[in-house]
């Protein structure tokens, strides 16, 4: 470490530039110079993505750094990394923001982007704006600006699909179902098959999980939904690997006989915990 001290700070700074966000910032505990170095614009421009400076520049997207009484122009490259693990960037039909303790990129598929089946039959489906469906089902804050609910209590697919390209290279992620329950209950209790992989791959997984927490023995093992610290409920679907091919696309396929009127607000894909 001494040796690297003698380094000129932007040696130092592209050097940190190679680790990851946790590691720049214990480094920069070790020394003022490390500091300097490990808070400079070289190191977190690294670890800030095309698609984000992007989505940030883009004045359809929506952020709470758009409303900010400070500027996104004014902010370190740092302030902005921080500032995207705790206020998503809302673009089109999918939110962004960056998993703090991994630094990987995390997304939400909103419903509207998700493939349902009959999902624009008004007779199997309903789509609310978030206003109505707060004033009519007392909904948590959503990041998008509708969400659906399934009026019809018959067969349930829905699926979402994302490329790998804008997920982060070499990491296992996890698929949820991000959505609000518990509205109407029919008196029946289905599983819902669920499959999580690559387009290309054959080994795609295949599990079971529960949308409501009835039945439910001992450990659920991600297989029984959770509440969520925004308010919204979520069922863990699956995980796969993105190697880093970024010509390929993650699928998700949930079928289901449940008859509770699900709320939908997407699919959330973020990395998995360090166990």
């Amino acid at each position: 470490m001494s040796g690297m001290l003698a380094l000129p700070e932007g040696c130092i700074a592209a050097i940190i530039s190679f680790t990851t966000p946790r590691d720049a910032c214990r480094l920069a505990c070790v020394s003022t110079t490390f500091r300097s170095a490990a808070d400079s614009d070289v190191v977190w421009d690294r670890f800030l993505p095309p698609e984000y400076l992007s989505a940030i520049s883009d004045p359809g997207s929506v952020s709470s750094l758009s409303s900010s009484s400070t500027g996104s122009a004014a902010l370190s490259k740092k302030q902005l990394y921080f500032r995207a693990c705790h206020n998503p960037i809302h673009k089109g039909k999918m939110s962004f923001w960056f998993d703090l303790p991994s630094g990987k990129n995390c997304y939400m598929i909103s419903a509207r982007e998700l493939y349902i089946e009959d999902g624009d039959d008004t007779y199997d489906w309903a789509w609310y704006s978030i206003p109505e469906a707060k004033r009519r089902f007392h909904i948590p804050d959503c990041r998008f600006p509708e969400v659906v609910r399934r009026v019809e209590i018959s067969w349930l697919e829905i699926g979402g699909k994302i490329t790998t390209s804008l997920l982060s290279p070499m990491t296992t992620y996890v698929a949820y179902l991000v959505f609000a329950g518990n509205l109407i209950w029919c008196g029946e209790y289905y599983p819902a098959e669920v499959a999580v992989g690559l387009a290309e791959s054959n080994n795609r997984q295949n599990r079971t999980v529960y949308f409501r927490r009835e039945h439910q023995d001992g450990d659920d093992d991600g297989f029984y939904p959770k509440k969520r610290a925004d308010g919204w409920v979520e069922s863990e679907l699956g995980e796969f690997f993105n190697g880093g091919d970024k010509d390929s696309e993650v699928l998700i396929t949930i079928k289901t006989r449940e008859k509770e009127m699900l709320l939908v607000q997407g699919i959330e894909i973020r990395p998995q915990k360090s166990k």
